[in-house]
């Protein structure tokens, strides 16, 4: 009977907020500890350190103290084991339990530190830890003063290193020597004016250590702020393969993303617009952690632009993202794919920005967290064919990287050679000169006694893409008698180009830049024709991004019909496995998609009514999902989604599961022939594929404004007798 006498009492002394707030630190530094511990050998060594820092501080004698206080019985007359028990005396105990919290809130900081992970949860539990710490402080204007003066000091450190001339290590030796003379010089004056007890030893280095602290993260700020306050900032110690930047003014974020939860300072997807981040953080949540025989792929291109200071979610020159999304989309449909096989697929996005101006920066990054990337990596993607681009691809085949360029054209001072003409190095689609050739014999066909070819290209050296095509396609026509000339500006587009001109030979219009300036190309023969049209108009492959954006076509107000090559195969072309495949993976994910409950996706291309090669009321998987005003039913994948589908298993097929021993890594990849998607066969040996697995494509357009008409061939002007006749329903069709 006493022992539950006394039992009660106890619980009833539990009841008040100091010791309410000494449990809460016992509990959560218990929590913390355990989910440390499930967190693997990073919280391991979270706990070590703490451990091992608080053992190396305190020594022997802290431990022995600690053992007699534990080991005091208050009430030897009854054996009462709740109010004798070591979890009662630390409770029970100001100092032990603002200890715990003080551990455990350092073990937060240390697996924070060692993770690079950053949750909405830990700074949460962070703060909660500090409070209860600071509670079960005995002086809490003590502690207020403390903090104070770090801030103050902290501030005046910054400001003493930023008068500062010097190297980096000048400058961080001047922060370290002010965040410790300062307080030295200052603090016992200080306490003294606001009458409190002189610092002793242990406060004065507790200020010293807050003072550094907080300036180092003052002077530092530069490197950490704007991605703090923008979402893109990872820590430095990141141990995953998610790593962000911000950009110089730091309104977008560049760099790699692998999780759905990459922490509170970091954005979960590239780009604002909602399309595009719905789509990554669908993918994102489909990776888990790697295992062995899983493949992980890094798609590397732009998904981030300028953002429309009237609206964030849109770019300021207009340009969106769909033959992206195009690839993302594949990506997705190819994870549902191989997760039916016995491993995955893991999928970085790694966003090099606008006209992938970081993409040389990625790569380093890249190359940077390979071990958490697991055996089988490949790269694919690319984006846009220029110096910079070049430069990084190299920088990943130098590291054993290897990489598969779905779209990449250019053949810069080596007309028919790949892009980068190196082991390791995957280029599925033709080059340059391939379409510009193609173009040439199209249009001699077309005039037989000559015909004079004007090539509008803005000058840009950096872009190989645009350069190297103006070069074929000047030396592809010379060869034949005809004339071409290089048009660099909008104003040097006259009216021999328009059917109202008769003069001889007849001048073709060709649009040799990027699809972003394609508009404006679109409204200066608006204005030079008139009430009339041009003769014929031919568009390059970046074109076919223009082409598959609804919006962009519908607005650009040209009735007037053009010829533009692609840069993959239609859904028509695509082997009945391949399309079963497909809409499968399409199908598990139809609620990204817009299908309607009950619908299923077919291709218009493929229906039983399709013949020659027109596909009507077109209505691509991009879409139907970005479409708000007019909204149609998806019945087309799209022109990149095959293209990246097939770079994804070609990967699959090709990576081994352990480099092989003796032997350079990228010339040792060989495989073959393996089946793509519209049954073409790729084979690798050495290293390099054998040919390219995308034929030379043109199709055409009655009307440029109407998105819901393509004809998957040439129009009648620009075909050959050799074309090959347009593929009627294929026979897995009814």
């Amino acid at each position: 009977m006493a022992e539950r006498t006394g039992r009660g009492r106890f619980l009833r002394s539990l009841l008040t907020v100091d010791v309410v707030l000494r449990l809460a630190a016992v509990v959560l530094a218990v929590l913390i500890v355990i989910r440390a511990l499930f967190a693997g050998a990073a919280g391991f060594w979270s706990i070590a350190l703490v451990g091992g820092a608080t053992v190396g501080l305190y020594g022997a004698i802290r431990l022995v103290d600690r053992a007699r206080v534990l080991l005091t019985r208050t009430h030897p007359e009854a054996v009462d084991w709740l109010a004798t028990s070591r979890v009662t005396s630390t409770v029970a105990t100001r100092s032990r339990s603002r200890l715990l919290a003080v551990l455990a809130l350092l073990i937060l900081i240390v697996h924070a530190a060692i993770t690079g992970y950053v949750g909405g949860w830990t700074i949460l539990v962070a703060v909660v830890l500090a409070a209860i710490a600071t509670l079960l402080s005995p002086d809490l204007r003590l502690v207020a003063l403390l903090g104070g003066m770090a801030v103050v000091f902290g501030t005046a450190t910054v400001f003493v290193a930023s008068i500062f001339q010097g190297s980096t290590e000048g400058r961080a030796l001047a922060v370290s020597v002010a965040a410790i003379v300062v307080p030295m010089l200052v603090s016992d004056k200080l306490v003294a004016l606001v009458r409190q007890p002189a610092l002793t030893t242990a406060h004065r280095t507790i200020l010293a250590v807050l003072t550094l602290v907080l300036g180092f993260l003052g002077w530092t700020r530069a490197d950490w702020l704007p991605g703090v306050t923008h979402g893109c900032y990872t820590l430095p110690t990141s141990t995953g393969a998610t790593v962000l930047r911000a950009t110089p003014g730091g309104d977008r974020c560049y760099g790699l993303i692998d999780t759905a939860d990459p922490g509170v300072f970091a954005s979960p997807a590239f780009g604002r617009d909602p399309v595009t981040t719905a789509l990554q953080r669908r993918i994102l949540a489909n990776n888990r952690p790697l295992r062995d025989g899983d493949l992980t792929v890094v798609w590397l291109g732009a998904l981030s632009c300028d953002p429309l200071p009237a609206d964030g979610t849109r770019c300021r020159d207009g340009r969106d993202y769909p033959a992206e999304r195009d690839q993302l989309r594949a990506l997705l449909f190819a994870q549902t794919r191989i997760a039916a096989t016995d491993h995955r697929l893991h999928v970085v996005i790694a966003d090099a920005t606008q006209n992938v101006e970081h993409i040389d920066e990625v790569a380093q990054l890249i190359i940077a967290h390979r071990a958490a990337l697991g055996p089988r990596l490949a790269v694919i993607g690319g984006g846009d064919s220029r110096d910079t681009t070049q430069l990084a691809i190299n920088r990943l085949l130098d590291a054993g990287i290897p990489f598969i360029a779905p779209n990449l054209l250019a053949d810069l001072g080596a007309p028919g050679k790949p892009f980068v003409d190196r082991a390791g190095y995957l280029q599925l689609a033709p080059t340059n000169l391939d379409y510009a050739q193609d173009t040439v014999a199209r249009l001699r066909h077309r005039f037989p006694t000559g015909f004079r070819l004007d090539v509008f290209q803005p000058v840009d050296p950096t872009d190989q893409y645009t350069i190297s095509l103006v070069n074929d396609l000047l030396a592809a026509v010379r060869a034949t008698g005809s004339t071409a000339r290089h048009v660099p500006t909008l104003d040097r587009i006259d009216q021999t180009v328009c059917l109202s001109d008769p003069g001889t030979p007849p001048t073709v219009l060709y649009f040799a830049g990027r699809w972003t300036g394609f508009a404006d190309f679109v409204q200066r023969i608006n204005e030079v024709c008139g009430h009339s049209r041009p003769r014929l108009v031919v568009a390059d492959v970046s074109v076919s991004r223009f082409m598959a954006s609804y919006q962009l076509r519908a607005i650009s107000t040209a009735d007037w019909p053009v010829d533009y090559h692609v840069g993959g195969p239609t859904c028509a072309d695509l082997t009945a496995e391949s399309f079963a495949a497909i809409t499968t993976a399409l199908d598990a994910s139809r609620d990204l998609l817009n299908l309607r409950p009950g619908e299923t996706f077919a291709c218009a291309d493929r229906a039983g009514d399709a013949r020659d090669g027109r596909l009507t009321n077109a209505c691509t998987l991009d879409a139907a999902v970005k479409l708000t005003s007019q909204p149609c039913r998806p019945n087309d994948l799209g022109t990149y989604l095959i293209p990246a589908w097939d770079a994804v298993l070609l990967a699959d097929a090709l990576l081994p599961d352990r480099p092989p021993a003796g032997r350079d890594y990228l010339t040792s990849l060989t495989v073959g022939p393996v089946t793509l998607a519209a049954g073409t066969r790729a084979t690798v040996r050495d290293g390099r594929l054998v040919r390219p697995t995308i034929a030379v494509r043109l199709f055409h357009v009655d009307a440029l404004n109407d998105p819901g008409l393509v004809w998957e061939r040439p129009g009648e002007q620009l075909r050959l007798p050799t074309d090959p006749p347009a593929a009627a329903a294929p026979p897995d069709h009814p």
